[in-house]
């Protein structure tokens, strides 16, 4: 869905009753394009700088902190956050578009947020692994026979559960994690 477009009909349907509001709607009508599909960019395109420099303090006084640029000897007025998209559109009476905004803000952190935690136990679970693969290695070195019996039990058990936790290897031995990890240490030494 195209925002960009959508805020500008919205602005048509518009009554300003407000001059700043009205000179920042009137610069987005005309001047205005963007892309919000990977990220938050909005840009203002003008051929002279004093209407660009207007902008940009309008804005400001509207807790709008927007970019000016020169490209190709024009002047580029650009948004590059959420924040100041969502206060833009406040400003210039885009309501449906604000909440479009701000659903797709929503889905935007819910993913984000989705694939992090995805990646923590991902990379956790990877070195649970290679760490329980690590000590069947060593352990398979020893002569178990050599080791006290509650040490050999924990070798045992470890062999056995070469893909479990340390929490999941300590409860099974009725251990505490911190417990189980000094055994490692003795059957290691």
């Amino acid at each position: 869905m195209n925002l960009i477009y959508h805020a500008k009909l919205e602005i048509e349907r518009n009554e300003y009753n407000d001059d700043q509001a009205m000179f920042v709607a009137n610069a987005f009508y005309h001047h205005a394009n963007g892309n919000l599909s990977g990220g938050y960019n909005v840009e203002f395109l003008f051929d002279d700088e004093a209407h660009a420099r207007e902008l940009v303090e309008t804005m400001a006084d509207h807790e709008i902190l927007p970019k000016l640029t020169v490209r190709n000897e024009r002047y580029t007025v650009q948004l590059t956050t959420a924040e100041c998209m969502c206060n833009l559109f406040a400003l210039i009476g885009a309501n449906q578009s604000l909440l479009e905004l701000n659903n797709e803000i929503a889905l935007r952190d819910l993913r984000n947020n989705t694939n992090r935690r995805i990646n923590f136990e991902s990379a956790n679970l990877e070195k649970q692994i290679q760490s329980g693969i690590a000590q069947v290695e060593r352990i398979k070195e020893l002569d178990l026979e050599k080791l006290a019996p509650r040490l050999r039990q924990t070798a045992l058990m470890r062999l056995e559960n070469p893909d479990a936790s340390l929490e999941e290897l300590a409860k099974m031995l009725g251990l505490t994690k911190s417990g189980l990890a000094n055994r490692f240490r003795q059957i290691f030494r």
